[in-house]
């Protein structure tokens, strides 16, 4: 891990204990997530069209509290990596990413299951990817890898 990265990492987890504090989510993962998600804070989507930032850290699809942003991005279909446009919710800023993702897990029934295990981050990300979070049939396996190196957990 390099300096940049250490210093998203800690950036990142102190956000992600503000919102445990209010959500019960297992800031470890939510921290890997970001980083997973984001390429250590380097690929945060940005509009393809307009440039605008969007503050989202954990790919979440859709309208944010800023509207969206139009991006490249790849997902599994049918096993394969494909490139797909996609619209990604936009905020005004990273606080407002980690209280949607909370609001996003905690508010819908499929997630049901993550938020019972949220004491157990292993189990509480497997739930995630069960629920059909993410595409990447890696992804329990790679935040895990993540908050493991940052020793997040």
């Amino acid at each position: 891990m390099d300096d940049k990265q250490k210093q998203f990492a800690e950036k990142i987890l102190a956000q992600a204990y503000i919102a445990k504090a209010k959500t019960g989510l297992p800031a470890s993962i939510l921290a890997a997530q970001c980083i997973l998600e984001t390429g250590w804070g380097r690929y945060v989507p940005v509009c393809r069209k307009t440039g605008k930032y969007s503050y989202n850290l954990f790919g979440i699809k859709g309208k944010g509290t800023n509207g969206s942003v139009e991006v490249i991005t790849h997902e599994y279909i049918a096993g394969e990596k494909v490139k797909v446009i996609a619209e990604f919710r936009a905020y005004n800023n990273y606080s407002e990413s980690f209280i949607d993702y909370g609001n996003l897990i905690l508010g819908a029934k499929r997630y049901k299951n993550a938020v019972i295990n949220k004491d157990d981050p292993e189990k509480y990300i497997r739930e995630i990817w069960k629920a059909g979070y993410a595409t990447d049939p890696k992804y329990p396996e790679k935040i895990l890898r993540i908050a493991r190196s940052c020793k997040f957990i």
